[in-house]
Formats: C-alpha cells, sequence, structure tokens
C-alpha cells in the first residue's frame, strides 16, 4: 500500500474511533497498531489529530477525571494511576486530579456506604468501610480520618 492510502486509512480509522469517544494519544497508538499500520504512518496520523486538537493529553485526563468523579468517584491516586495506564504523562494526571479534594470524596462515599452496613458488629463494620475506600484508591491516612469521622457521625446519632 502506497503512504498515502496508509496515511487515509490511518486517519479514517483513528476518525471512526474519535467518534466513539475521545482518546488519549497512547491509546490511538495502540489503536492503530493493532489493525496494522506502520509506526512512521501512525506518527503522522497522530500529529495531524493533533494539529486539529482532535488529540490533546491534557484536555482528555481533565474531561476522563471530570467524567470518573460524577460517574465513579474514586480517589485522586487511582485516577492518576488510570491516566497513566491510558498514555498520560505524570505531570498532567497530577494537573488533571489537582482539583480533586480526597478528604470530601471520602467521606461522601463513606457515608453512603455506611448506611447500607447498618446491622454490622463495629468490627466487621470497619475493616468493610476501610477496605472499601482503599480499594477505591485513597491513601491509608485519608481512610484513617475518614472511617474516625463516620464513627463520630455514627455514635452521634
Amino acid at each position: 500500500m502506497d503512504p498515502e492510502a496508509e496515511k487515509k486509512r490511518a486517519l479514517s480509522r483513528a476518525y471512526r474511533l474519535l467518534a466513539i469517544r475521545a482518546r488519549s494519544g497512547e491509546e490511538m497508538r495502540l489503536a492503530l497498531r493493532r489493525v496494522g499500520v506502520e509506526d512512521a504512518v501512525i506518527e503522522e496520523a497522530i500529529a495531524h489529530l493533533e494539529s486539529q486538537s482532535l488529540i490533546d493529553d491534557r484536555a482528555f485526563a481533565a474531561d476522563w477525571a471530570r467524567s470518573r468523579m460524577q460517574s465513579r468517584p474514586r480517589g485522586k491516586r487511582l485516577i492518576e494511576h488510570e491516566l497513566r495506564a491510558k498514555g498520560i504523562p505524570d505531570e498532567d494526571a497530577a494537573t488533571a486530579t489537582s482539583g480533586i479534594d480526597d478528604e470530601a470524596t471520602a467521606l461522601t462515599m463513606a457515608t453512603r456506604r455506611a448506611e447500607l452496613m447498618g446491622g454490622l458488629d463495629r468490627q466487621t463494620f470497619l475493616r468493610r468501610l476501610e477496605n472499601y475506600l482503599l480499594t477505591r484508591g485513597f491513601s491509608r491516612e485519608t481512610v484513617s480520618r475518614t472511617v474516625s469521622a463516620v464513627l463520630a457521625g455514627r455514635a452521634d446519632s
């Protein structure tokens, strides 16, 4: 296949993928490699898409973090991990998550979860609530403070 036809094929595939959802540059590279596009053509296609602002890793990271916090809230660390897995550089991932308040998010999630775990003994309640928050990307320190706040709230009621 001649280089121009290969580039058209790569761009056509990229446009179809972008019509489904936004992608990071690295996600697009992997998708185009999977369909057998050569690396040099991939880089040309990515450069073309970036020049049209169709691929913008910073904007993608900010949108991804905002979307995750609305649909399935998580800790800042987990969202940064997801962004790095999508090929977003560390500094862009950190910038995208800079507005996330882990303490407030953890407290909101823990309070909702605690309402569902009303009939458990104290030890089981603590263990499950801690594990729930830890598996959602919150630091041990945040989890400890949050669980203490939830327990204090339960004692008051």
